[in-house]
């Protein structure tokens, strides 16, 4: 019974079977054929006859009690009905079947993995050449995000161990354009990005590596993996396009030495410090950093870069949207004295909103950047009346991924 209920097919054909056989049983005839003498065994026999004909060689249902007469109308279309479902619902599984449309891939772009940065590496993609062949790979594929995918990049999509190199061959690496590796584990990608190296040499620079953890990517700095192809960290690469793009702006607008706050010190916030570092005391004079964990991740942070000695840095543990962790702050910090710029780069996207717009108001005079993780247009809208910068993470990796990465 279970079986028959999850393949409700078979639960209709035995259901339109009974319908004719039995309207056949209580003595309705057909105009084309006289059933009058027909046994059970020749009825059952033209019942499963409609399935296939749909009762064009018996003709249309004479006779008989209504009942029966509205059992067999009811068996007279629903069988045929059905089968013709069943024929459609079979071409498009074999126009859809991989084993198909692999073997005609050219000239393609794989991507590995399907996240956030993965939708902004396929935008960025169709961005630059709407008619790409893009093939999205990762070990499971719900139906709905495959929809989504096929409607909004017209990729085709495909679930399987891509670890492994009898998978990968069957992607026709061989004819591949481009590959991009954004799977959730670093080590599976380093571990695909080494296997496609080893089956096509010349692929290396074509394959562009994505690195959750920035101290595992530096770790792996040595190896050929990446070396040979275009191996980064999206986080680190968002800093470095905020920063040029955004925050150096900010600093020589102002004539003195800026302050900065970083509220939220995850991998984002850790990325933008080193990129500040970068800047130096020529145009910072302090930083601060307020973080749950913030002493652990400082120590982890300055294990990697050391802030120039001539920044001061000070470091306050709590919540971001806790008053007494800013009235710490301003104890140690003017916040009133030119214009600080402060950035919300936690990853919980409305404190960074609430955090930011309660501040602007405390001090009119600071610069408030407040990150998203994906583009918002609620938060743009309220930023903008309260005269904040909104970014939104997504989009800034998306701008800041170079064009040649996907170019031949």
């Amino acid at each position: 019974m279970k079986y028959l209920l999850r393949n409700w097919r078979w639960l209709l054909a035995i259901v339109f079977l009974a319908c004719g056989f039995a309207g056949f049983l209580s003595g309705v005839g057909t105009t084309e054929r006289d059933l009058s003498s027909a046994n059970a065994f020749t009825l059952l026999y033209y019942s499963l006859g409609l399935f296939i004909l749909g009762g064009l060689d018996l003709g249309v249902p004479v006779g008989g009690p209504w009942w029966g007469q509205t059992l067999t109308w009811i068996a007279y279309f629903g069988a045929p009905l059905l089968t013709t479902s069943a024929l459609v619902e079979w071409v498009q599984v074999l126009v859809a079947n991989p084993s198909r449309w692999l073997r005609k891939l050219k000239g393609h772009t794989i991507i590995i993995g399907v996240n956030d940065l993965s939708r902004s590496v396929m935008d960025k993609i169709v961005q630059l050449d709407d008619k790409a062949q893009l093939i999205v790979v990762d070990r499971d594929i719900r139906k709905t995000v495959r929809q989504e995918l096929e409607d909004r990049y017209g990729a085709r999509c495909l679930a399987g161990e891509f670890t492994d190199d009898y998978f990968l061959n069957r992607l026709r690496i061989m004819h591949a354009k481009n590959v991009f590796l954004s799977g959730e584990s670093d080590f599976d990608n380093f571990e695909t990005a080494s296997k496609l190296i080893e089956l096509r040499p010349e692929l290396g620079p074509r394959i562009v590596l994505h690195c959750n953890r920035l101290r595992y990517l530096r770790e792996m700095g040595h190896s050929d993996v990446v070396k040979l192809t275009h191996a980064f960290n999206s986080y680190q690469l968002a800093a470095q396009h905020l920063v040029q793009s955004v925050m150096l702006d900010h600093f020589k607008s102002t004539p003195r030495l800026d302050t900065v706050v970083l509220a939220g010190f995850g991998r984002f916030g850790q990325t933008v410090l080193e990129e500040l570092q970068q800047i130096g005391e020529s145009e910072i004079d302090c930083i601060a950093i307020i973080d749950i964990d913030a002493h652990r991740r400082v120590l982890v942070a300055e294990e990697q870069v050391e802030t120039p000695s001539g920044i001061e840095k000070h470091v306050f543990q709590g919540e971001i949207g806790h008053p007494e962790v800013w009235r710490q702050l301003e104890q140690k910090i003017d916040l009133g004295i030119g214009v600080p710029l402060v950035i919300m780069a936690t990853g919980q996207d409305e404190e960074n909103l609430r955090t930011g717009i309660w501040l602007s108001k405390r001090h009119p005079n600071i610069k408030v950047m407040i990150r998203s993780q994906r583009e918002s247009h609620f938060a743009q809208s309220v930023s903008q009346s309260a005269g904040i910068h909104a970014f939104s993470l997504q989009q800034i990796i998306q701008n800041s991924l170079p064009d040649h990465w996907f170019q031949s």
